[in-house]
């Protein structure tokens, strides 16, 4: 379903129902989607969770700010993404802490050997490895759906720029796991 159809499915039920009946529908239908989307983006299930759940609480303080209460699923994915970034930014502060400080090296397990090569977290690693930009391309355009105008508006860039992006992240994607060969 795209990210057009989502917000549809959801106009109805905000102007016919209750702030906390809006919300908690909302919740129980995209919960699981916000939370991978939110994966995709920081890697981690328990900082996934945390960004999503935030998202929803920014949404029910915020109820009344919004223009629009038909485009409540939109809010909550804006949301997502704005919390995702401030992780990311937190987090990149807390190495650079750390690189000062110096940092503990780290023991590697057999498990975390196991893991490494797996396929499927290979190519979370290297799209978790992309710049910020193309992840989130890739996020809109191939998780949620979402076509190249609906991207550009989600992301607050040009179509062009959704497309260079994306050509990007692809070509990188494939080096990265031997595919560009």
């Amino acid at each position: 379903m795209s990210g057009g159809q989502e917000s549809a499915v959801v106009l109805p039920l905000a102007t016919h129902r209750s702030r906390d009946d809006v919300i908690e529908l909302l919740f129980r239908e995209h919960f699981a989607s916000m939370v991978r989307l939110a994966y995709c983006l920081l890697g981690e299930r328990e900082a996934a969770e945390d960004a999503v759940q935030e998202a929803f609480v920014s949404l029910h303080l915020n109820w009344d700010k919004l223009r629009d209460h038909g485009a409540v699923l939109a809010y909550v994915r804006s949301a997502v993404f704005n919390q995702c970034r401030s992780r990311q930014r937190r987090l990149i502060r807390g190495r650079k802490a750390i690189a000062y400080l110096g940092a503990p090296e780290a023991v590697v397990s057999s498990e975390d050997t196991a893991i490494s090569l797996d396929e499927v977290h290979r190519l979370g690693l290297a799209i978790r490895g992309l710049p910020a930009r193309q992840r989130g391309v890739l996020v809109c355009r191939f998780l949620l759906g979402m076509s190249e105008a609906e991207t550009a508006a989600e992301l607050s860039m040009s179509v062009g720029s959704v497309k260079q992006h994306t050509h990007r992240a692809r070509a990188a994607l494939q080096v990265v796991m031997g595919e560009g060969r």
